[in-house]
């Protein structure tokens, strides 16, 4: 061999032994990285939440260090001749489920092996799809398992490397999961050493509550019995023992248990006799020892688990019932005289119409003390209550004990004479009470005198419930009273026929105001010194269907019983509000309207309020309210509070008809008034009757010192028009003799003559 032979040997032998150190080089790369991924794969298996599923992080570990299209765990069936494998978690989910037959390759894998496969001849052939799968062993628990991955044909199959790394990962699999499970038996342990805690916890806590709740019950202000069934007794308090007098430890005694014992209920019962309260519960209230106390006894059944029982609570109520027999005697006792009162006698009445057939007769009396006013006026409110009391009592002792007698207000007593068997027996019980009534009181050392005026009506002739029969004892009283005082009317068919005039009178009224069939007129009032227009008073009258008008003697007193006035003025004032504009236009911005306003009224400070809240500035001069004399004396709480109100909205205060009612002259120095307007009592005939001219050069004297504005009613001569210009400094005046009440459209079409001087001046 010659030396450059040699060489190339060294050369050849040097290289071949490089390759082998980098081939080893490679090789322990590989290993390393392949040992980094399975030491990922066991960090990211054991860092896994113990509550987590597990098997999503092994696939998902598994793609970290193999390719696969599949992954199946596979479950060899419990028992020890198990023949098959369960698949229980696979990525494709749907091979979840499939059951594969235990074969001897599976069987190795299930020994411990590790196993790789190729296609089969008969799917190479085309007869079945291609396949590589690995099998690696694994056990989870007490199971033995499989864990098959699985590639298609078009992929390269799995080396003997693959199946050593699969050995490898299987280990580290199996160990994973007995470090889950050992935990997760440990925190199981721990759990259930918590859980047995919280049960010896919840034990003391339902022993103290059991201890809680027996004191509570002992406490209760109620008695309470629970009973198993009908008899066995499971529970009951002190309060229920000492009410059924019973004995701790003892049984129920037969008064005990005939208090306790659902009482079924009548048959036939009617609804709300008041025994049910709910489906199952019964009230009772039973009075007990003797009548001093009376229970209030609920009973209810309960079911606790699987056993019925029957539940009872036992109150006291003997205070509530005193308490109800007291309001009870309030509400329909007259407290002053010990009579039923007004609500009483309309159910004693009912009751009594209910229970009678159509031909018996019972009578009703409404009994009137004439003059009581006087009394309470004269002697005093306390000699006015005894002689309620005495006519009380003085007329008790008149009627029958089967007649009852009430008082339904002030001095009003309503009669029920009952039975009456014929309508002239009734003439003889109405006349002992009347001439009763007319004999001397003596009250306190003085001698009373009195009367009573009595109204009888007969039920049925009269009426057919108490409503119709008090309202025709209570016109036949009224008869009585207009006729003579201390007399007794007896209810007749012209009573009956004014009654239904009234009712029918009321009933248009209200049809008319609901429609609005009301209309406003004006009357001139005249200066007399300068012989013009300058203002209206505004007077309403009311409109038939045909259009004739209806004057306030046939309505107002009406409306104001009834409560209607009202509407009926704000009519009024809002047609003189909507006409001041055009009058204004016509006869001079200076031109004023008068609105009369009612006595009660005056007084109503709501009322008034919301009359005058719309009224604008400009409005408010224009207008000017005419109460009478009597308003003002009589209602304090217009000089109060009214007045005020209506000055601080400018509006103008007119006293109409002065010098007919009281302290006129008071009133003038109190600063109510801005104007005036005479009486026409005092202007009728003025010109012959020396004493009204006297009486007016007074009231003129006086105004004329104080600054208010005086305006003479009722002029309807020549001769009293000439009197006021001739003898009289007398501003305005009003009356026929300028013109009768106009409606608006008649007053705006004789404008132009008015404005010219077409009123007799």
């Amino acid at each position: 061999m010659t030396g450059l032979d040699g060489d190339l040997q060294s050369t050849e032998a040097l290289r071949e032994v490089l390759q082998g150190l980098q081939r080893s080089h490679e090789a322990l790369k590989a290993g390393s990285a392949q040992t980094q991924r399975l030491l990922d794969a066991l960090e990211s298996l054991l860092t896994l939440d113990t509550d987590a599923d597990l098997f999503p992080r092994v696939f998902a570990s598994l793609r970290r260090v193999f390719t696969f299209t599949h992954a199946l765990m596979l479950i060899q069936d419990d028992g020890p001749d198990g023949d098959g494998l369960s698949c229980t978690v696979a990525e494709p989910a749907e091979a979840e489920g499939q059951r594969w037959p235990l074969t001897p390759l599976l069987r190795k894998v299930l020994a411990g092996r590790a196993v790789a496969t190729v296609p089969t001849a008969a799917a190479l052939a085309g007869a079945e799809p291609p396949l590589h799968w690995l099998y690696l062993p694994v056990r989870v628990r007490e199971h033995r398992g499989i864990l098959a991955l699985r590639r298609g044909a078009s992929e390269p199959g799995y080396t003997r490397d693959h199946v050593d790394l699969g050995r490898r990962f299987a280990l580290l699999v199996s160990h994973a999961l007995a470090a889950r499970f050992a935990h997760q038996t440990v925190q199981r342990s721990r759990e259930l050493h918590q859980l047995a805690e919280r049960l010896r916890q919840s034990e003391q806590e339902a022993q103290r509550n059991a201890r809680l709740l027996h004191q509570v019950v002992e406490h209760l202000p109620v008695g309470l019995v629970l009973r198993q069934g009908d008899q066995q007794l499971l529970m009951s308090n002190a309060v229920a023992d000492q009410m059924l007098h019973h004995q701790p430890g003892q049984a129920f005694d037969e008064r005990a248990r005939a208090l306790l014992d659902p009482v079924p209920p009548p048959r036939g019962r009617r609804r709300g006799d008041g025994l049910s309260r709910a489906p199952g519960v019964q009230q009772r209230e039973v009075a007990v020892d003797g009548g001093e106390h009376t229970l209030l006894i609920t009973s209810k059944p309960v079911q606790v688990f699987d056993e019925a029982m029957q539940l009872t609570l036992l109150s006291d109520i003997s205070e509530r019932k005193h308490y109800e027999r007291e309001l009870a005697l309030r509400a329909y006792v007259d407290e002053l005289t010990g009579l039923p009162n007004r609500a009483r006698m309309q159910e004693i009445v009912a009751e009594t119409l209910r229970e009678r057939a159509d031909e018996a007769l019972v009578a009703l009396a409404f009994i009137d003390l004439d003059n009581f006013k006087q009394v309470n006026d004269f002697y005093s409110h306390a000699v006015g209550d005894a002689l309620l009391r005495a006519a009380a009592e003085r007329v008790r002792a008149l009627i029958r004990p089967s007649d009852t007698l009430a008082r339904i207000s002030g001095d009003e007593f309503l009669l029920l004479i009952d039975p009456l068997h014929q309508a002239d027996d009734l003439q003889a019980i109405v006349a002992r009470v009347v001439d009763g009534l007319k004999q001397p009181f003596a009250i306190e050392g003085l001698e009373v005198l009195t009367s009573a005026s009595v109204g009888v009506c007969i039920y049925p002739l009269h009426g057919r419930s108490y409503e119709e029969l008090r309202r025709s004892a209570d016109n036949a009283m009224y008869r009585a009273k207009q006729d003579r005082k201390g007399s007794a009317q007896f209810f007749t068919a012209a009573m009956g026929e004014a009654l239904t005039a009234r009712m029918d009178t009321e009933q248009r009224l209200r049809l008319a105001l609901r429609e609005r069939r009301f209309a406003t007129l004006l009357q001139p009032k005249v200066s007399l010194a300068e012989g013009r227009l300058v203002g209206f008073e505004a007077l309403v009258r009311g409109v038939r269907a045909d259009g004739s008008l209806v004057p306030p003697s046939e309505f107002i007193e009406l409306a104001g019983e009834l409560g209607l006035l009202d509407q009926i003025t704000h009519i009024v004032l809002e047609d003189v509000q909507a006409a001041l504009p055009r009058l204004r236009a016509c006869f001079g911005p200076d031109t004023r309207v008068s609105l009369n306003i009612a006595a009660r009224q005056a007084g109503d400070v709501a009322f008034m309020d919301a009359l005058t809240r719309g009224i604008t500035p400009d409005q408010a001069r224009g207008l000017i309210l005419e109460l009478t004399e009597d308003a003002l004396v009589a209602a304090e709480r217009f000089q109060r509070r009214v007045l005020p109100l209506l000055r601080a909205r400018g509006l103008r205060v007119s006293i109409d008809d002065f010098g007919t009612g009281y302290s006129s002259l008071a009133m003038l120095s109190d600063e109510i008034a801005d104007e005036v307007k005479i009486d026409r009592t005092f202007i009728s005939q003025v010109h012959q009757r020396p004493r009204s001219q006297g009486i007016l050069r007074a009231i003129e004297s006086l105004c004329g010192a104080l600054g208010i504005a005086v305006v003479a009613e009722g002029v309807e001569t020549a001769e009293e028009l000439d009197y006021l210009r001739r003898h009289t400094s007398i501003g305005c005046a009003q009356g026929y003799w300028f013109a009768r009440p106009m409606l608006l459209q008649d007053v705006l079409a004789q404008a132009d003559a008015m404005v010219r001087g077409g009123l007799p001046l």
